[in-house]
């Protein structure tokens, strides 16, 4: 379930992830309008990639943490709850 709510709001959130194709295509329109040097520009994309990555990774982060606390909330069965249920079941059964 956590899964599914991060990926279905990371995929609204693409602003965040900067492919190297974007950030390349950025910064050579910054090279032709002579705002940074040619021997700048490879240096800006990988800068410009690790920080859409880092973005991508905290935003990730904050989804898991406020999926989680509504579980809390909610007072949720946990996966692990259910497998300890499931096991004590079993343990019971086979008496």
């Amino acid at each position: 379930m956590l899964e599914f709510f991060e990926r279905g709001f990371m995929a609204t959130m693409g602003v965040f992830s900067m492919t190297r194709e974007r950030s390349q295509e950025l910064v050579d329109e910054l090279v032709k309008r002579g705002e940074i040097g040619r021997d700048e520009s490879k240096q800006m994309v990988d800068r410009l990639v690790h920080r859409g990555q880092e973005e991508q990774d905290r935003l990730r982060m904050l989804v898991r943490q406020e999926v989680q606390a509504a579980i809390k909330d909610l007072d949720l069965s946990s996966k692990s709850d259910l497998q300890t249920l499931s096991d004590k079941l079993d343990q019971l059964l086979n008496k």
